[in-house]
């Protein structure tokens, strides 16, 4: 019964620490409104930690032109997104015309973009983070 009781505690803390680490980089949002009838309603919650996991298993050639052209602009990446996670919430990019309405904002250790048009509504929310760590495996990973 103590053996039994011992599995099961080593089950449970390697759940908690799976969880944890699953995580630890935030969640994403997606969400997709199509303003049809019968249109599409999309909204996920993902961790973060899903993407760079994810671009991993990727065949390093489908990345190499990403990476190619990423890697010059990788210092400025790793300047920019801390400072970004650092500076106070607020609009960072809003564009406006009859038609649609775009707006790029920091909220928390996330950017969050909003597009709203006579189609659909779409909103996305990326923790910086998770951001700076794909951008990073993205460079890697394209190497061959």
């Amino acid at each position: 019964m103590i053996l039994l009781a011992k599995i099961g505690v080593g089950l449970m803390g390697t759940a908690v620490v799976g969880g944890a680490m699953l995580c630890s980089e935030g969640f994403m949002t997606i969400k997709v409104h199509e303003k049809r009838a019968n249109g599409t309603n999309i909204s996920l919650i993902l961790p973060a930690a899903i993407v760079p996991a994810t671009l991993a298993v990727i065949p390093n050639n489908h990345l190499a032109q990403a990476s190619e052209q990423l890697q010059p602009y990788m210092p400025l990446f790793d300047a920019a997104l801390p400072a970004l996670e650092e500076c106070p919430d607020g609009v960072l990019v809003e564009v406006a015309d009859p038609h649609e309405h775009v707006l790029i904002r920091k909220d928390g250790g996330s950017v969050d973009l909003d597009v709203n048009d006579s189609d659909e509504i779409v909103h996305v929310s990326i923790p910086l983070r998770a951001a700076l760590s794909t951008l990073h495996e993205i460079a890697a990973n394209g190497q061959i």
